[in-house]
């Protein structure tokens, strides 16, 4: 069926708040690598802390480490890993599970002995080449924000050239966040921490073969939200099935597709760096998870190939999104998802008609206006058509690593666009 776009505004949002800013400076290549930041979370064990493991690590395409607090339980094992992620050229988040203790001590009664002991406690691998900077914490409730922050402030004062890494919840983590909203959430830790990026997780992969619903709009929530500060934001994808989480439905293994089309959309909406949950398949507690890239005995899954295979097809596309701003996405669909900011038209883009399809716009520091098309669901194929103005004569088109140029026929282009896959557009 053929749709024109169509999209609602986030009730919590009747109108824009706020335009971004036009300076087109900014550092979305927070990580100083060149191309998106492609992170993993869930290490090998500490029986396969090998060079051989960190080898494989950078062979599927990761370029950063988000250590993991079980495996490198102590500063020898970090500088171990440090080590081995110096060897095949990744950098590496340390992450400390005294830390997250301590943390909620200082949010209970804030002695400054505490960061002290944080501070000291870094400086054994501080130094290292490899170090990119610690990972104070994952998913904080707004309770702990003040905390966080004398963390931070003490980290930066300590070590200036080092960044520091704190994921947070989604916007159906509606338990864990603390807050009367998610907006609440987010505009208080903006407020709060005055961040340098954000990361945020939200895995979307249902059970009954759908997709969350709050998952563009927290998207694009978050995309506004990172656009005005001109800071770039980073996610996680899910590689394996969750179950039993405490409030939320449970999630599916990802097809090939999946794992494609939460990339893709992720890119789309704007997102600098993507993170992969996990890497090396957890073992299960109260939450139940099946098997990610690496198996609980140390073999590939069929999802390693898959997310080697999709961070080649992104690198190309991904370099030049690095150097732009995000200004937006156009949905066309039948049933549209709900947006913060929607857009309709974009540039040279007049409008979207065609199968059910986002397209994320983007602004160059040049001022030249780019767009990438992807499907709206990961089930679905998508024929898509684009009308443009007049004035266009010809664009380049990529689809994965390869560009060609081609000429509207009507001021009109049309793209076939399978479910994962992408197709990017230079004007």
């Amino acid at each position: 069926m053929q749709f024109f776009a169509a999209c609602t505004k986030n009730p919590d949002n009747p109108q824009k708040e706020e335009e971004p800013p036009t300076n087109t400076t900014s550092n979305y290549d927070i990580l100083s690598l060149g191309e998106i930041a492609i992170g993993l979370w869930v290490t090998p064990p500490m029986d396969a802390q090998t060079s051989e493991e960190y080898g494989k690590i950078k062979d599927c395409g990761i370029n950063f480490v988000n250590g993991f607090y079980f495996h490198e339980n102590s500063n020898s094992r970090i500088v171990n890993v440090l080590n081995f992620c110096e060897e095949h050229g990744l950098k590496y988040f340390a992450g400390r599970a005294i830390t997250v203790e301590d943390v909620k001590k200082y949010a209970q009664n804030p002695d400054p002995a505490l960061l002290k002991k944080f501070t000291d406690g870094i400086k054994p691998y501080a130094n290292h080449p490899a170090y990119a900077g610690e990972l104070l914490m994952d998913e904080p409730g707004k309770p702990l924000f003040g905390a966080l922050k004398a963390f931070v402030s003490a980290f930066k004062d300590a070590y200036p050239n080092k960044l520091w890494h704190i994921n947070l919840f989604p916007s159906y983590a509606t338990g864990g966040i603390q807050a009367s909203s998610y907006a609440d959430y987010i505009n208080s830790w903006m407020q709060t921490m005055t961040p340098h990026y954000l990361s945020y997780d939200s895995y979307p992969l249902l059970t009954d073969g759908g997709i969350t619903k709050d998952y563009y709009s927290n998207l694009d929530f978050i995309r506004a939200k990172s656009r005005f500060q001109q800071i770039p934001f980073w996610t996680f994808i899910q590689t394996l099935s969750i179950a039993g989480t405490p409030g939320v439905p449970d999630k599916r293994e990802p097809s090939e597709a999946d794992i494609r089309w939460q990339v893709w959309s992720n890119l789309a909406f704007g997102a600098k760096g993507i993170q992969y949950f996990c890497y090396w398949s957890p073992g299960s507690g109260s939450e139940t998870f099946g098997e990610a890239l690496i198996g609980l005995d140390g073999q590939k899954t069929v999802r390693y190939d898959y997310v080697k295979k999709l961070n080649t097809d992104i690198n190309s596309i991904g370099k030049i999104l690095l150097e732009c701003h995000a200004d937006g996405v156009i949905q066309t669909a039948a049933s549209p998802y709900n947006l913060y900011e929607p857009l309709y038209d974009y540039g040279e883009v007049v409008s979207v008609s065609g199968d059910d399809n986002i397209v994320g716009c983007f602004k160059d520091k040049d001022g030249k206006n780019k767009i990438l098309i992807t499907t709206l669901t990961p089930k679905k194929d998508a024929n898509v058509s684009l009308s443009l103005k007049n004035t266009v004569t010809k664009v380049k088109i990529w689809k994965n690593n390869v560009a060609t140029e081609e000429s509207p026929v009507n001021n009109k282009l049309s793209f076939s666009v399978k479910a994962g896959d992408a197709v990017f557009v230079e004007f």
